[in-house]
């Protein structure tokens, strides 16, 4: 049973898992993806430093992730749930709203994040990728804000990065 799952993190399939489960994050932020990609970053560089003489007169090992490559699998993966949902809060916002005008507190957090988003939006949708849940807070509520795509992309797309690096 050990090597199948040594097969699943392995080169190509760990991508797949890290992609998935980061993507996957914004929806489920109990997801352990950070962890997932730390621990898979932290395998190939350590299996690269403890086969570096043997990969440098032999070549790479085709089973060992690129740390790179991981990088920019968990930022893209990121950057994507993150459109899907702010693309999914745009649509559904009248019933969002409804929900959240159920609530003072939620009706006060979502002002409050409205404002923050209006001002120097861009640094909290940076910060908040790093916060519990703040991702899928921000992405969520830039949606249903109807927020522009060009104010919220890019933004979503460094913290991506940043996160992953």
């Amino acid at each position: 049973m050990l090597d199948n799952l040594g097969s699943l993190t392995s080169a190509p399939w760990i991508y797949v898992i890290v992609g998935i489960s980061v993507l996957l994050d914004v929806f489920l932020p109990v997801l352990p993806s950070g962890v997932l990609v730390i621990a898979a970053a932290t395998a190939a560089a350590g299996t690269r430093t403890a086969a570096g003489a043997v990969t440098a007169t032999s070549g790479a090992n085709a089973d060992v992730p690129d740390i790179s490559a991981l990088v920019l699998c968990a930022a893209t993966a990121s950057c994507l749930g993150d459109l899907v949902a702010y693309r999914l809060a745009w649509r559904g916002g009248d019933r969002l709203d409804r929900a959240i005008a159920r609530s003072r507190r939620l009706t006060a957090a979502q002002k409050r994040l409205g404002t923050a988003l209006m001002h120097g939006g861009g640094l909290f949708v940076l910060v908040a990728r790093f916060a519990p849940a703040g991702r899928s807070v921000v992405s969520l509520g830039a949606g249903a804000m109807h927020r522009k795509a060009a104010e919220f992309l890019p933004w979503s797309a460094l913290a991506g990065l940043a996160w992953a690096g």
